[in-house]
């Protein structure tokens, strides 16, 4: 039998307590029960409410037996449920759910905070991680925190109409239980085991050559649908990184960037074809390279790269994009004797047997700069560009 003590004397009609104990639920969880109260009828008869934020809902198995626990804790996620649709239509954000201990709502909110794999991931990377295993926690927060590997299955196949969604979504969830075993929260991960979704898709459609010329055939030099091109082309940069960079990442000729999503490096002399872009555009005073029609900068690299497909649309190129654009450079570069390190310096992917600390700045220097050179003379040899006349420095600092 649970003790209520009145917190109200002077109105017992209407005295309530909220509890901050925790109750043994048979099944082995612990139930929080500060969301409980109690009133007295006019008749003198105790009536026991799960109460939120003067919501309340009225509990009607005996306090003692489990099923009064059962019913406690589904009324408590109603409410939760209730509040989060309020804030939601009021845009507040963070409205936070209890969640018992070794509930799988709790076991998701300590990863947010103490796993070090997850707080050091990159931005992106650390913001889709979190998004899905909020859902996670929102759906299924008060539910014992280790699901059964056959359910986890099933959330797979759920997702598989989107492969992509269902191998991160698979991802997320096996992060959450590799974490708990090293802790020794668990000792065995419901999720090992349990394989992505192997499909034969190459993603991203890759630019060809024609493609390129058929887009800055309706997109000009001068205009800013050519910049990005360029840009993109030119950096090989990912559409996070490509609206950050701007003038203080080029100095005496230099470019110098480091990439948000795996810390990398890109080190190259400015490449022509990108200077010719730049210098096409009017006089700003922002310091990206890459703006909007209001001349401001982008965003995030969602709305650049929604923007970019726009751009692609236009020219008859439905299928292109900037990761798209991205993956056709380095097409051209391997296709035009650039070599594995070339790209690796180029486009920042790892590979143990780089050269040590202290020469690898210069050599991908070296290296990047010769590796944008092949797509360049590319596009020369093809015709879409004009290689710039003897008196052009070709170290001039963009303005």
């Amino acid at each position: 039998m649970i003790n209520f003590v009145m917190s109200n004397p002077r109105n017992p009609q209407k005295a309530t307590l909220t509890t901050v104990g925790a109750m043994k639920h048979p099944d082995g969880m612990e139930i929080d029960l500060r969301y409980l109260s109690e009133e007295k009828t006019r008749h003198g008869r105790r009536v026991v409410y799960a109460r939120l934020k003067g919501k309340r809902i009225r509990l009607k198995h005996p306090v003692s037996s489990p099923e009064f626990l059962d019913e406690y804790r589904a009324a408590v996620k109603a409410l939760f449920a209730g509040v989060e649709e309020n804030a939601a239509k009021a845009g507040k954000q963070d409205v936070r759910v209890p969640f018992a201990p070794k509930t799988l709502g709790w076991l998701i909110e300590r990863y947010f905070t103490e796993s070090t794999k997850y707080l050091t991931m990159d931005p992106l990377g650390r913001k889709r991680r979190r998004k899905i295993l909020e859902e996670v926690k929102r759906e299924h927060g008060h539910k014992p925190m280790v699901i059964p590997g056959e359910n986890i299955a099933k959330g797979v196949a759920k997702r598989s109409a989107i492969p992509g969604n269902a191998n991160e979504w698979l991802k997320s969830l096996k992060a959450l239980y590799t974490w708990a075993v090293s802790i020794k929260i668990i000792e065995v991960s419901p999720a090992a085991g349990l394989g992505k979704i192997k499909t034969e898709s190459e993603g991203f459609y890759t630019w060809t050559v024609d493609d390129i010329r058929t887009y800055v055939k309706r997109h000009p030099i001068g205009t800013m649908p050519y910049l990005a091109c360029m840009q993109l082309l030119f950096t090989g940069l990912r559409r996070s990184d490509a609206v950050k960079f701007g003038r203080q990442h080029a100095r005496s000729g230099k470019v110098n960037f480091k990439t948000s999503k795996t810390g990398a490096d890109l080190i190259t002399e400015m490449p022509w074809p990108l200077v010719d872009a730049i210098e096409a555009m009017p006089d700003t005073d922002q310091l990206p390279y890459l703006l909007t029609a209001y001349g401001k900068p982008f965003a995030s690299g969602a709305a650049f790269g929604n923007w970019f497909k726009d751009r692609c649309r236009e020219a008859g190129l439905p299928d292109c994009s900037p990761h798209g654009l991205r993956k056709g450079g380095a097409t051209i570069c391997s296709e035009n004797g650039g070599s594995e390190v070339e790209l690796e310096a180029m486009y920042g992917w790892a590979n143990n047997r780089q050269s040590g600390v202290y020469t690898k700045k210069a050599r991908a220097l070296i290296l990047a700069t010769k590796g944008f050179q092949r797509i360049a003379q590319t596009l020369v040899a093809e015709k879409i560009l004009t290689e710039p006349g003897e008196r052009r420095q070709h170290s001039r600092v963009a303005p």
